[in-house]
């Protein structure tokens, strides 16, 4: 999966609204996203093949 979004990007969008998190906190944000949105995307995909 091509990843655009760095943890540094994270780091700057969420401080914009007034969250502070770590470069650390921001990787395993963005982990969980991603996983998510495979699991989303596979759940999707396999519903369609019913």
């Amino acid at each position: 999966m091509n990843k655009k979004m760095t943890p540094e990007m994270a780091v700057k969008i969420l401080s914009e609204q007034g969250i502070t998190v770590t470069l650390e906190d921001a990787v395993a944000i963005l982990e969980i996203i991603y996983r998510l949105a495979e699991i989303t995307i596979t759940e999707i995909l396999n519903h369609e093949d019913c």
